[in-house]
């Protein structure tokens, strides 16, 4: 892990115990406030639970405004740090040395020339996903699962429908009768196909031939 990286990690840590810290006042200051509208409203007066009320709700201000002060100096540190870190990701230098001849005559004198880059994206192209689980072909397919929102490849798994009966009737009543009535059912295209999720389990869309 370079230098870079543990800054970040302890920026990052830092901004969330600061961002809890806040929440904390915050609910602190909220709860002090309520008690001292109560006590206006009850017309006790200003007592001296009052005045102390008021003088942590004033020091809560204080530590807020202390805070968010500090919390923009990190995120600007982090920003600087962010944007360092893909300056040398996305470009690299490369020095290429060639021999040339100086005004003088000299001999081949090795000069240095820096040539920047910028990586190019990857030419495989992104696979596709399917978000409308109405349109889902008969076979596996990326999708998001409805149940747990993680996106997946469908299992699939074929079952009898009512086509796969209709078929094997009507195969019957013209006279296949000797067991050619039953190939519907050993033939997936005239079953249901169900997409399923691999993670929760859950079935996803049902696909019917009617």
């Amino acid at each position: 892990m370079t230098s870079s990286e543990k800054d970040l990690k302890k920026i990052s840590s830092e901004l969330n115990h600061l961002s809890l810290k806040r929440q904390q006042l915050l609910e602190r200051k909220k709860i002090l406030s309520i008690f001292q509208e109560l006590r206006n409203r009850a017309e006790f007066g200003q007592t001296e639970e009052a005045a102390s009320n008021q003088s942590e709700i004033d020091n809560i201000d204080d530590k807020l405004k202390q805070l968010t002060e500090r919390k923009a100096e990190l995120q600007k540190s982090r920003d600087t740090l962010l944007s360092g870190n893909d300056k040398m990701k996305c470009t690299k230098e490369v020095t290429f040395k060639s021999t040339q001849k100086n005004e003088c005559g000299d001999p081949d004198l090795a000069t240095g020339i820096n040539i920047f880059y910028v990586e190019a994206p990857p030419m495989i192209p992104a696979p596709k996903v399917i978000l409308d689980v109405e349109n889902l072909p008969p076979c596996p397919s990326r999708t998001q699962c409805p149940e747990c929102r993680q996106f997946v490849m469908t299992e699939t798994f074929t079952s009898v429908s009512s086509v796969t009966w209709l078929v094997c009737v009507m195969t019957a009543l013209i006279g296949c009768v000797a067991g050619c009535c039953l190939i519907p059912f050993c033939l997936d295209s005239f079953k249901s196909t169900t997409h399923r999720c691999p993670k929760c389990r859950t079935s996803i869309s049902t696909i019917k031939k009617l």
